[in-house]
């Protein structure tokens, strides 16, 4: 077991805090981002015992670092996702030293409202002050199969609101969907595209439903356990809640209770 790394600062309105949310802005000012779930640092885990030995996990705590992408650059923040108890949890983005420059709100603090919202979702700080919130739904449909739903995650700011969905015209799901309508022939489709068939992910304005972006993924087999996150054509607020969204994507992944051959959750996106 990994030990914990160094407490966060508190959020509070001082320089620190400001000079971290400047560092954060600067490094989300590049083309793209890489955030690397493949190298998260498991801490603070708490498993199931019984008659039999040690059973799946019940709360845990991972560190995920974002760079720019360079497998040799030094990680320029930290995602810190907090489990308490499955499909539940908090998370922080923090600098290499531990300044905080956003976080999931708890309720009554400044500036948050004081009750939930009003989907599944968190509320969220930047840089000590109530930011907005994050939730996803089932809106969006498969364009090869209308039946089927796929989970949409919405980053609300201050002024601006974001949609990270999939693109459902990607090899992957056109290989399952042809799998699934040739019945005897699935195999030969669905096991490519759960291997290596490419994926792609559009970022939305959520008020106008305009395409800001697409982001590229390759195969579960074939990528490196990084996500890149293309930050092309987006203002600054849009980064931030980019980022958000793809944090808030693996948190649920992340806090899922454990399937049978799988101690670590999903993967999100």
């Amino acid at each position: 077991m990994s030990a914990s790394p160094p407490a966060t600062q508190q959020m509070v309105a001082d320089p620190l805090v400001d000079a971290a949310v400047r560092h954060c802005d600067a490094f989300l000012g590049s083309p793209s981002v890489a955030f690397y779930p493949g190298k998260v640092e498991e801490f603070d885990q708490v498993y199931e015992t019984s008659f039999f030995g040690r059973g799946d996990w019940t709360s845990r705590s991972g560190r995920i670092p974002i760079t720019t992408g360079d497998k040799h650059a030094p990680p320029a923040l930290f995602v810190t996702i907090n489990v308490p108890r499955y499909d539940e949890f908090t998370f922080s983005v923090t600098t290499p030293d531990g300044a905080v420059v956003a976080r999931t709100s708890p309720l009554g603090a400044p500036g948050a409202p004081v009750v939930p919202p009003a989907r599944p979702g968190v509320w969220v700080e930047w840089g000590g002050k109530h930011h907005g919130h994050i939730d996803h739904d089932f809106a969006s449909k498969m364009a090869l199969a209308p039946c089927c739903s796929v989970t949409t995650k919405n980053s609300f700011g201050p002024t601006e609101a974001v949609s990270l969905r999939d693109n459902t015209l990607s090899p992957v799901y056109v290989l399952v969907c042809f799998g699934l309508m040739t019945v005897f022939f699935a195999p030969l489709f669905i096991i490519p595209a759960a291997c290596c068939a490419p994926r792609s992910f559009d970022v939305v304005n959520r008020a106008t439903g305009a395409k800001l972006n697409r982001n590229h993924r390759k195969g579960d087999y074939c990528d490196d356990g990084s996500k890149k996150i293309n930050l092309e054509g987006l203002n600054q607020e849009q980064r931030r809640l980019t980022l958000l969204a793809y944090i808030y994507d693996y948190a649920m992944e992340f806090s899922k209770r454990p399937q049978r051959n799988d101690a670590g959750g999903g993967g999100g996106m």
